[in-house]
């Protein structure tokens, strides 16, 4: 993703997010920010801000 702010308005339309590093994924519900692991299905709460560009430079939108 182009920046921080491309980041939330992606999550906030609804879009699923993995980062291409560590394979991390992001989903919003309700304005709160959800991480798991690709193997897992559990969702958890994440506190993650994406404060620093490597945060959310990595980051693509999932493929269903």
């Amino acid at each position: 993703m182009k920046s921080r702010e491309a980041v939330f308005k992606a999550l906030q339309e609804g879009q699923k997010l993995a980062s291409k590093i560590t394979g991390l994924q992001y989903m919003m519900t309700e304005g709160k920010l959800y991480s798991r692991h690709s193997e897992r299905n559990e969702w958890n709460e994440s506190n993650l801000g994406f404060d620093n560009p490597p945060s959310w430079l990595n980051l693509q939108e999932m493929k269903s």
